[in-house]
């Protein structure tokens, strides 16, 4: 299947290597990353796309992606999905064999394994929970969680010419996009970062495409525009700074590229995160790029605590 990816830069915001998200998904774009991932259906039903099959999915169902694996998420009416992300260098000194490991992508039904569905809640309630000893019960959590998963999912183990491989290409894709993140407000090119790799323009070209989905000034343009938002959303700059501080040459290029990107006008984006705060995680073109809300650490927790509670009785309240 001929999938069109985006490199997604996931932040660890709250603890290093690890991160939760409770999130309406209507449609998720063909994407990959370098964490490996856990999604759950908690409600609602929908598709998952890789690059070799398509899977229906349900409430109760939870599937996992490998890091670099494109996958695409779609849902007629909406899921509710709890996502867990996680690098394998969480676990490098107590488990190095996990960068071994590859995961087969198909759905497996959770509700079946009450002991694995309940350490997942519990992990990702310690998450969301506002106290200070969240992140040391998270880290527990997820491991004795990722100790059951192995147990019930199926796997295969990379040789070591395949996992050499697969680093090389992690290692050359984190590079690349680290020195995106660190200059995208300076002006960078193609050659320039072709030459920094050692590489030809025009393999460094077709590299690029190949496993970014996009090419280098598309991307370069996107995480631009992903730092204005941020601007948008939290500062009272007008346009033409919030153009300069993220590498645009105006208001033109910004506007242009802020389109592509969330199908609205900055000027119209910072009007509707006023009106509607929640709106500041939904993008607005529904029919060529992402249809999703994320909930607050506040609201997560609260919709997990009950789900919890309605699955497993007798559970305690404080995680």
């Amino acid at each position: 299947m001929n999938m069109k990816n985006e490199l997604e830069n996931i932040y660890h915001s709250k603890i290093n290597n690890l991160n939760f998200l409770l999130v309406d998904i209507t449609y998720r774009k063909p994407h990959l990353h370098f964490d490996i991932e856990l999604a759950f259906v908690l409600e609602g039903a929908g598709q998952v796309i890789t690059q070799e099959q398509c899977f229906e999915i349900k409430a109760g169902q939870a599937i996992i992606f490998n890091s670099c694996q494109v996958h695409e998420l779609s849902s007629s009416d909406s899921m509710k999905l709890l996502i867990l992300q996680f690098s394998s260098e969480i676990f490098k000194i107590i488990f190095p064999q996990l960068d071994k490991i590859y995961f087969e992508n198909h759905p497996f039904n959770l509700k079946n394994q009450p002991e694995t569905l309940k350490l997942l809640l519990q992990a990702a309630l310690s998450y969301f929970a506002d106290d200070k000893n969240n992140s040391l019960r998270t880290h527990g959590y997820t491991s004795l969680l990722l100790d059951r998963l192995l147990s019930i999912s199926e796997y295969s183990i990379l040789s070591s010419s395949e996992q050499n491989k697969l680093m090389d290409l992690q290692e050359r894709m984190e590079r690349i996009s680290s020195y995106i993140h660190e200059n995208y407000d300076h002006k960078i090119s193609l050659e320039m970062i072709a030459s920094h790799e050692g590489l030809s323009r025009t393999y460094f070209s077709h590299f690029f495409k190949s496993n970014f989905g996009i090419n280098f000034n598309e991307y370069l343009n996107k995480i631009r525009s992903e730092k204005a938002r941020t601007l948008l959303s939290s500062s009272k700059d007008n346009l033409l700074n919030i153009a300069y501080m993220c590498g645009f040459s105006d208001i033109r290029t910004l506007n242009t590229a802020f389109l592509k990107s969330y199908g609205v006008l900055p000027k119209e984006f910072r009007k509707n995160s006023v009106l509607f705060p929640n709106l500041n995680y939904m993008t607005f073109n529904q029919d060529k790029i992402d249809n999703q809300v994320f909930y607050s650490d506040r609201g997560s927790f609260d919709i997990l605590q009950y789900y919890l509670e309605k699955n497993f009785e007798k559970t305690s309240s404080h995680f």
